[in-house]
């Protein structure tokens, strides 16, 4: 049968050559990508095509509530959009990803498009998800199906238990800095081991998300119990990541597979912390952020930003006292729950020469405003600790046991 990959393709597929035909499930889009569907369904419309609304989500994100005319004038189309035809979109309620998965969505076996470059993520959930372009997600909207080329796969085996202040972000950063930018560039990644089996999908997040930042076109997650497992495959290639000999890892500007252990670059002078985004913004997140500043005070001269992926939450958060715990040491939990500061247009715009500590997925340049700025890529424990220290910081001080 081979790999996962295939093993999806050929059960749910058409597969003529090394192309196959896939029906879809899902097909999401958001504030940013769906203005440029929309125009480009126009021409289908003239032929008397309707939206297949059941198989579509739209979700405001990206910049929400929009910051300038240009995004509030098209969400307004995008209303619209949905008006006419009855389509489900939500707005305020948190990130296309993190929400795909919290409102079931995302299932396994499912084959999924999206308007973002992230959508491969849904693979955390055992499904095929393929990231496109407008136009694309706009014939999608039309014929319920989309085609793939069928990938070669790369194999990276997560093992062992983590020490202390080790998270899945510093897995992802590893294996990220294993491959490098164009690692994985035209195939798909599947994911095992021991490590895994333990973490939820929503803690696979990081994992999963950062296959896009070395090229990958999709990624998958073994899930035996859904029969989501290779049969005899062929890899084109294999990695291993030891859990327990991993540090505190780190990526530097301005690329994300630019990855350096946290001590190496300890003592780094910061202005602005940003927790959140889809990689990063689950309550399982903000709970191990709250370890950290409970009792504590971020420094003054640091802007500490917090945003929980969705509203849920963001909820959830402040049911737990966790929110209290993030106003009461200095950070500002602004925006609703939101891409925010993430692509650069709207709050936490970083200005000239100024230094960020993010949880996010990117750190190219100009990717969260003026291109002089520094972005690092840590884990949302190691971003706790430098807003405390002001300064890079390795979290496992803060941290007890």
């Amino acid at each position: 049968m081979g790999t996962v990959i295939e093993k999806i393709i050929k059960k749910k597929g058409r597969v003529e050559g090394d192309i196959a035909i896939l029906p879809v499930d899902m097909i999401m889009s958001h504030d940013q990508t769906t203005p440029l569907a929309i125009e480009s369904f126009e021409e289908f419309e003239k032929e008397g095509a309707k939206p297949k609304k059941e198989k579509m989500i739209i979700v405001f994100d990206h910049i929400c509530p929009p910051s300038f005319p240009e995004a509030s004038y098209n969400q307004k189309i995008i209303k619209e959009f949905c008006k006419k035809y009855g389509i489900n979109f939500y707005e305020g309620q948190g990130i296309c990803h993190a929400l795909m998965l919290e409102e079931g969505f995302v299932r396994p076996w499912d084959v999924i498009v999206g308007g973002d470059s992230h959508t491969p993520c849904y693979g955390v959930a055992g499904a095929l998800g393929l990231g496109m372009g407008s136009t694309d997600i706009a014939a999608c909207w039309k014929t319920g199906e989309t085609w793939i080329q069928i990938p070669e796969s790369i194999h990276i085996k997560i093992e062992g238990e983590p020490r202390k202040g080790i998270y899945p972000k510093d897995v992802s950063l590893k294996y990220v800095g294993e491959l490098g930018a164009d690692g994985a560039l035209d195939k798909a990644i599947e994911f095992s081991g021991s490590f895994l089996k333990k973490l939820t999908p929503y803690e696979r997040m990081p994992i999963g998300l950062m296959a896009t930042e070395v090229g990958a076109i999709t990624e998958i997650f073994y899930l035996e119990e859904y029969g989501l497992f290779p049969e005899n495959p062929i890899y084109a290639k294999e990695l291993e990541i030891e859990v327990e000999k991993l540090e505190p890892l780190i990526a530097c500007p301005h690329k994300p597979h630019n990855i350096k252990a946290v001590r190496e670059v300890a003592g780094k002078e910061v202005d602005q912390i940003f927790i959140g985004s889809c990689t990063n913004g689950t309550i399982y997140d903000l709970r191990e952020v709250a370890k950290i500043l409970k009792g504590r005070k971020v420094n003054p001269y640091t802007r500490t930003l917090i945003i929980p992926a969705t509203l849920k939450t963001y909820e959830e958060a402040y049911k737990e006292g966790l929110i209290d715990i993030f106003v009461r040491a200095g950070a500002m939990v602004v925006l609703p729950p939101s891409c925010g500061p993430c692509l650069g247009r709207q709050a936490g715009v970083l200005g000239k020469n100024q230094v960020c500590v993010s949880t996010s997925n990117r750190n190219y340049e100009g990717r969260m405003g003026d291109p002089t700025a520094e972005i690092y890529l840590a884990s949302p424990a190691t971003a706790a600790a430098t807003a405390i220290e002001g300064r890079i910081a390795d979290p496992r001080g803060y941290l007890n046991g």
